[in-house]
C-alpha cells in the first residue's frame, strides 16, 4: 500500500511540474520582417503631426508572421491612436486579426512602440514591440511638420517581435 501511495505522489508531482512548465512556455514570432529587413506597412488617418490631435486617428498595421512554430500568416492591428496623439507620442488600441489567441492590443510609445496583447476574455497573453524607425519611415520624418501629417502606407515601415505567453490552462 505504501508503495502505491509513493507512486501516486510521484506521478502527481510529475504532472504538476509538467503542467507548470507548459503554463510558462512562450512563443516568439517576428512580425513584418526583422530590423535589418522590415516589411510591414502601417497607415494613420488623418495624418499625425507634432500638434496633438483633437480626436482619435484611425490606425492599421499589416505584416507577415515568421519565426517559431505557429508563427505564420498575415497579422493586422486595426484600431485608433487616441485623441492627443502626436508624432512623438501616442496611445493606441484596437483589434488584432490573424494572431491565434490574441484579440486586442493596447500600447503607448513613439519610436519604440510596445503593445500589450489580450485574449477575447481580456487576459494579458503577450507583448509586441515594434521598431518603426526604419530607413523607409526615416525618409518621411518631416511629414510630421506638414498640415496633412505623417500618413504612412508604403512597405518597409516597421518590423516587430511578438512574444505570446503559455496558455496556463
Amino acid at each position: 500500500m505504501r508503495g502505491r501511495a509513493k507512486i501516486a505522489v510521484a506521478i502527481a508531482a510529475v504532472a504538476v511540474a509538467t503542467t507548470a512548465e507548459q503554463a510558462h512556455a512562450s512563443t516568439t514570432c517576428t512580425w513584418a520582417g526583422t530590423p535589418p529587413a522590415p516589411t510591414g506597412t502601417f497607415w494613420i488617418s488623418p495624418g499625425i503631426t507634432h500638434i496633438p490631435s483633437t480626436g482619435p486617428l484611425q490606425f492599421r498595421a499589416v505584416g507577415q508572421l515568421g519565426g517559431s512554430a505557429g508563427c505564420h500568416g498575415k497579422v493586422t492591428f486595426s484600431g485608433q491612436q487616441d485623441a492627443g496623439a502626436t508624432c512623438s507620442y501616442s496611445t493606441f488600441r484596437g483589434r488584432v486579426y490573424g494572431l491565434r489567441g490574441v484579440r486586442r492590443f493596447l500600447g503607448h510609445g513613439s519610436l519604440d512602440v510596445p503593445s500589450q496583447l489580450f485574449d477575447r476574455k481580456g487576459r494579458f497573453v503577450g507583448v509586441e514591440n515594434a521598431n518603426i524607425m526604419t530607413q523607409s519611415t526615416f525618409q518621411h520624418a518631416t511629414d510630421c511638420t506638414t498640415p496633412q501629417g505623417f500618413t504612412g502606407g508604403w512597405p518597409g515601415m516597421f518590423s516587430s517581435v511578438i512574444t505570446l505567453f503559455g496558455s496556463g490552462g
